[in-house]
């Protein structure tokens, strides 16, 4: 698809994520992996099984406030072919996020009481592959070129802001994956597992 012909997504990303996101954009960590296995993935970010609990976001959130751990991940699916997690307590560029496979891995990670964005990184195979965050200029330089398709036009703009910037990120990982982030996908009940102190110690 030519870059002229993309629409934005209609719901505004940030938007939704303050209005569903019961706080996280304190410290949103996606993950979006290539495929349709979370229990896969929860085995090679090494959470424990035995954690498992099926719920909402809202449950998650509270749950992970008492845990003892530092860890967690939320699991589910995001669209054919790719499979989202939530990370908590996981910094970026984390072992565990380099640990995922043979697959492409998108990370997204945002602190609105900071006022910090993260590249939006591409990892393959234990190896951080580079960014795909959106040009501000219409023909911009982007590190992975093969994913300035994906990039919004001119609209982007030169004097962004944080929440638009968030906004503008986020819409580019629904291009890419194919689905954005939706109402649906904020309010649905995915799986939560704790990652045990010590799984990626010295690592």
């Amino acid at each position: 698809m030519k870059q002229s012909e993309q629409v934005l997504q209609a719901e505004n990303q940030w938007d939704l994520m303050v209005e569903h996101g019961h706080g996280i954009q304190n410290g949103f960590h996606g993950l979006w992996a290539e495929g349709d296995d979370p229990e896969e993935l929860s085995r090679l970010l090494r959470a424990d099984p035995d954690s498992r609990l099926e719920c909402d976001l809202e449950t998650a959130v509270k749950v992970y406030g008492r845990m003892w751990e530092r860890a967690a991940v939320w699991i589910g699916p995001h669209a054919p072919g790719w499979t989202h997690v939530l990370a908590f307590g996981l910094h970026p560029c984390h072992p565990a996020v380099r640990n995922l496979g043979r697959r492409l891995v998108l990370e997204m990670f945002c602190r609105e009481e900071l006022g910090v964005l993260e590249p939006l990184n591409v990892y393959y195979d234990g190896r951080k592959l580079g960014d795909v965050t959106p040009p501000y200029d219409e023909g911009g330089d982007m590190h992975l070129a093969e994913y300035l398709p994906y990039a919004p036009g001119p609209e982007f703009g030169a004097t962004g802001s944080f929440t638009r910037d968030v906004h503008f990120v986020a819409s580019m990982v629904g291009r890419i994956t194919g689905r954005f982030i939706d109402r649906d996908w904020w309010t649905a009940t995915r799986t939560l597992y704790r990652v045990p102190d010590g799984s990626w110690e010295s690592r």
